[in-house]
């Protein structure tokens, strides 16, 4: 049965940003049947009001137009958590995921004689962004640990995303990278001979997945509950090959303090003595 959650003004047009793990033409196909279903349950106002926008530009969650979207923990811990407010997580059913809890894969090349992380000190890294949970701030966590007196790596060179991150490790451009595990499980479903020429040397620690936001302030505690039932309804009425296309089991609630162990792990690395990835 449609639930109906509210009406969007005509005048004030919405939209959702949605860009986080959909890199690929198929991937954003799959995301707008989801949502397609998603706005079947909302009344026809919303549905003509509220587009679907293919971006992970930061930018568009302090857009007044922002009705919500996906973001990395580590930004929403460090400059967006006074804009947005996230209300849940989508939980994913992959390798080195556990409920809302996903990890990195740390990979090096196929033909890498190394077979920890321990053993790339003084090799070349790749990082997504600065500003990544999962591509920086677990990597660098990770690293703090083994007490680095100086510079770990060689050089840290940013790629712009998971997917060239992947690439470079692949190309010898760089020797080691963390990968989020729920990226380089859709980029294997998408390219599966580039994934052959790299090899997973093991997982980060787990830290709560990529959130959903909304802006602040927000609608109240019952419409959030109603959101995310929305969206677990409308992945039910998604087809299973959609589904299993994104590797998406639900959507979980979550508040900001399910975020802090983010924050922990920069202070961790910061109280070693490696406030930097390099």
């Amino acid at each position: 049965m449609p639930v109906i959650l509210y009406s969007v003004n005509n005048r004030n047009k919405k939209f959702i940003a949605c860009g986080m793990y959909a890199f690929s033409d198929d991937l954003a196909g799959a995301w707008q049947q989801l949502f397609t279903s998603f706005f079947e349950l909302l009344d026809a106002g919303s549905k003509l009001a509220i587009e679907l926008r293919f971006d992970s530009d930061q930018a568009l969650l302090r857009d007044p137009g922002l009705f919500f979207g996906h973001t990395c923990g580590y930004p929403l811990m460090k400059h967006l958590k006074d804009q947005v407010i996230p209300f849940c997580v989508p939980v994913f059913d992959v390798p080195g995921t556990d409920g809302k809890l996903y990890s990195s894969r740390f990979i090096v090349a196929a033909n890498s004689p190394v077979e920890a992380l321990d053993e790339c000190r003084g090799k070349v890294a790749a990082m997504n962004a600065a500003d990544s949970n999962s591509g920086m701030n677990v990597l660098r966590y990770e690293v703090a640990r083994y007490n680095p007196s100086g510079p770990f790596f060689s050089r840290v060179v940013q790629t712009g995303s998971h997917l060239h991150s992947l690439k470079a490790v692949a190309d010898g451009t760089a020797d080691v990278a963390a990968v989020d595990c729920v990226s380089y499980q859709l980029i294997q479903d998408h390219s599966p001979q580039l994934v052959e020429k790299v090899r997973c040397i093991g997982f980060s620690v787990k830290t709560c997945g990529l959130p959903l936001v909304l802006p602040r302030p927000g609608i109240g505690d019952a419409d959030l509950e109603l959101l995310v039932e929305n969206l677990n309804q409308a992945l039910a009425d998604t087809p299973e090959t959609i589904r299993n296309r994104l590797h998406l089991h639900g959507f979980e609630p979550v508040t900001l303090e399910d975020y802090r162990p983010i924050v922990e792990l920069e202070t961790f690395a910061m109280d070693s003595g490696y406030p930097r990835l390099i």
